[in-house]
């Protein structure tokens, strides 16, 4: 599978479904376009080791995570829902990172990593809420934990649990993206009808395996 292309606005994305034989053989897929893929994912995959927030790296699709490199800018500011390696992999490249945390431990995790590593321009916030009973989830203090501004990069990547949450999540953040700037969509494969519903300019699909992932994802980048 192309490690990006334009998502199809009438194409169900199935890449994590199917039998084990499946799973496998769309991973052999992936080696076989982009070999280069291989020992990175050897190495965070299947080896035993560190974790994406270790690594630094975001928990996206390799394909998206290199297309990532190349895009951001040092004058760029970040939001995202949801924090780890993403957060220190944007602190390192743009001028700030603003991301939203519900668990208590993992938001004490990640703020240990950042004082660490002396990474002063991330910010986390801790909003927590209740993901297995996403009651009024449009009205939580979770979902407007997004400071009133324009941001050249929004991530939504949140937690939830059985209710999908994180549609809502990313049309909160089309109010909140500046013209010119991207929303990244981790995990896209769940939620294709975005790319029909979307008010963006274009949208496309960056496919492939990922660290510390079983098999091939998707995540989608939006353009606006």
């Amino acid at each position: 599978m192309p490690a990006n292309r334009h998502g199809s606005k009438n194409t169900k994305d199935t890449i994590m479904h199917g039998t084990i034989t499946q799973k496998v053989g769309r991973i052999v897929c992936d080696f076989a376009l982009h070999p280069n893929y291989v020992p990175r994912y050897v190495t965070t995959s299947i080896l035993p080791g560190q974790s994406p927030l270790d690594m630094e790296t975001p928990w996206f699709s390799y394909a998206a995570i290199d297309f990532l490199d190349t895009y951001l800018r040092p004058e760029m500011t970040v939001c995202e829902y949801g924090s780890g390696g993403s957060t220190l992999f944007f602190a390192r490249r743009v001028k700030s990172v603003f991301s939203i945390e519900d668990n208590s431990e993992w938001f004490n995790r990640v703020q240990t990593c950042l004082k660490q590593k002396n990474i002063t321009n991330a910010t986390v916030t801790y909003s927590p809420y209740d993901f297995k009973n996403p009651v009024d989830f449009d009205k939580s203090a979770y979902l407007h934990a997004m400071p009133d501004e324009k941001f050249d990069v929004i991530v939504v990547d949140g937690a939830e649990e059985w209710t999908p949450v994180r549609p809502t999540c990313f049309q909160h953040a089309e109010k909140h993206i500046k013209p010119g700037g991207i929303i990244v969509v981790d995990d896209s494969w769940r939620y294709v009808s975005l790319r029909e519903s979307s008010l963006a300019k274009d949208v496309r699909v960056f496919e492939s395996v990922g660290p510390c992932r079983p098999g091939v994802t998707s995540t989608d980048i939006y353009f606006y």
